[in-house]
């Protein structure tokens, strides 16, 4: 009886194989050989990878889907400038500065396709 953690390795190494493109009965064959489990074994892994990876969502976030927002990002840079002064930290200080008053001049990014074939 194999425990939980060997069962995992062996998901691990089948969706591993599954998402760089190796065929279902090559992976069963590759299942069988390293971890000495029966190819019906194999094919029940595959099958629970082939759920996994359907299953996870591999893309960004919500949050990061969405544009930056200028105020936002000046109210991080206040936020790290008044740390910066507290203790004393004349270099960041200044770099922080000079970040503020670039962010002030930017208006957030170009939502807008700029694809010629849009």
């Amino acid at each position: 009886m194999a425990t939980q953690a060997e069962i995992q390795h062996r998901l691990s190494y089948a969706r591993a194989m599954l998402e760089r493109g190796i065929p279902v009965a090559s992976v069963a064959t590759l299942l069988s050989a390293r971890y000495f489990v029966s190819r019906s074994t194999a094919y029940t892994d595959i099958t629970a990878a082939e759920q996994e990876i359907q299953q996870s969502d591999d893309g960004p976030a919500f949050e990061e889907m969405e544009p930056c927002n200028p105020a936002g990002v000046l109210a991080m840079l206040q936020h790290r400038l008044e740390i910066a002064i507290a203790t004393g930290d004349d270099k960041q200080t200044c770099q922080l500065i000079k970040a503020m008053d670039t962010a002030k001049k930017w208006q957030g990014y170009n939502t807008q396709s700029v694809s010629p074939f849009a």
